[in-house]
């Protein structure tokens, strides 16, 4: 009976677990390469949130601008 899927992903963890322990310096940059992409992402999610909230505000300024104008009706988005 052949191990499955769970047995084998268990077995290449354990493994490279094992092989990285005895180099700890490699072991160290992948801990923070994981670390450095994860806080990366998030900082680039609120990036996009703020861009998102100041793109709102200037639409908003821009719609009022309009309709101050003569004759001019804003469209909606």
């Amino acid at each position: 009976m052949s191990p499955g899927i769970t047995e084998e992903a268990g077995s290449t963890t354990r493994q490279l677990i094992s092989s990285l322990s005895t180099t700890p310096m490699i072991l160290a940059l992948v801990v923070f390469n994981l670390f450095y992409i994860g806080v990366t992402t998030y900082l680039q999610i609120k990036q996009g949130e703020r861009f998102t909230e100041s793109q709102q505000t200037w639409e908003r300024m821009v719609d009022k601008a309009l309709s101050s104008c003569s004759g001019g009706t804003p469209t909606p988005h």
